[in-house]
């Protein structure tokens, strides 16, 4: 079994991998996790800019009409193939209301549209959203819906989305196979993690397979079949799937990554790689936060030194570095950590020279 250095390293290289095309580096990665807070960007852009060659904050956003891509639930909310949109549904879910029905068949008539502009079909009242929030009752509906695979986001204006009426369609596989290949693909986009983890991030597929012991038996299925690889490492057990490619990383570079980048998501796992506990604290109250409102995490060769904050204020980002010892000592750091905020703004749509550093 590999040590823990050399596990941590194929980890890092398995997602860390060369830059290229967009399209590309969505088939490489399965899955997008999406977040709306953009500080200084979106979560998605933040994980993309990593893996996609000359990217720039909006990218996913403007291209995804030409891709074969689709906003959808897996481990979170995010982007995904169409291919796996289909493992994903078709759902068990209720019959459709009245309202859904109504929703559709304006959809259909009209075409794809916001959910203010159905409201001047179908009326808009407020009603009690997921969160306990209020929120009218014809973007419930889409959302709803949309939820539940009948209708797709077919793009976006100013991140907001607009709904068209999603294919229908019926799947081959059984509900055990499309479980399992929601498994493999969280292992693609996630990298090696506890079968635990893995388990509990896809719990909210019981509409496929109900039991969890039946869950735990597909996995071990993928096991069995030498699908999903298995390490011990310190005593804990690591799922991962086997790409068989020896790849090298450039040693001496800085990254900020954000917060729900797949190096960073699995919070148990990043604790055992790095040794300290990273928390995302943007709806943690201002006086018990530690790290900060949007605080990203710093990679350096292969550790996770510390955390940066970012703002873009008068057309000018500011960076804040802090770390969880001392601030590693190497010219070869200051001058990697320069270049990656330089690149964080060109990223922005920045000068590369735009910025202000400080090191905590």
């Amino acid at each position: 079994m590999p040590s823990l250095d050399q596990f941590r390293k194929r980890v890092l290289n398995d997602s860390l991998f060369s830059p290229c095309g967009l399209a590309d580096a969505m088939k490489r990665l399965g899955f997008v996790q999406a977040d709306p807070i953009r500080c200084p960007a979106r979560a998605q852009d933040l994980i993309l800019r990593h893996r996609v060659k000359n990217y720039r904050a909006g990218d996913l956003e403007r291209s995804y009409p030409d891709l074969d891509l689709e906003e959808c639930y897996l481990y979170a909310y995010g982007f995904l193939s169409k291919d796996l949109w289909r493992v994903v549904h078709p759902k068990a879910a209720k019959a459709l209301t009245d309202e859904h029905r109504e929703t559709l068949d304006v959809i259909r008539q009209h075409g794809p549209m916001h959910s203010r502009e159905l409201e001047t079909h179908v009326g808009g009242e407020r009603v009690q959203n997921y969160w306990g929030g209020v929120s009218r009752s014809a973007k419930m509906a889409m959302e709803s819906l949309h939820n539940r695979g009948a209708l797709r986001v077919s793009n976006r204006n100013n991140g907001i989305r607009i709904y068209e009426v999603a294919e229908e369609f019926q799947s081959a596989l059984s509900c055990e196979e499309r479980l399992q290949e929601l498994m493999l693909v969280t292992l693609q986009a996630m990298g090696a993690t506890t079968r635990r983890f893995l388990l509990s991030e896809l719990s909210h597929f019981k509409y496929l397979v109900e039991s969890i012991a039946d869950r735990r038996s597909c996995l071990q299925g993928l096991v069995d079949a030498g699908r999903v690889r298995v390490d011990i490492i310190d005593e804990v057990e690591y799922m991962s799937l086997d790409s068989g490619k020896k790849r090298q990383r450039n040693a001496d570079v800085v990254r900020i990554l954000a917060p729900f980048d797949p190096i960073v998501r699995d919070r148990t796992r990043f604790e055992h790689f790095w040794n300290w506990t990273y928390r995302f604290e943007a709806y943690t109250p201002k006086s018990k936060r530690k790290l900060g409102y949007y605080a990203m995490p710093v990679l350096w060769r292969d550790q996770i030194v510390g955390w940066a904050n970012a703002v873009v204020e008068e057309g000018r980002l500011k960076v804040d570095f802090g770390y969880t010892g001392r601030r590693p000592r190497e010219r070869a750091f200051r001058e990697a950590a320069t270049l990656e905020v330089g690149h964080l703004a060109k990223f922005l749509r920045l000068g590369e020279r735009d910025h202000e550093i400080s090191h905590g």
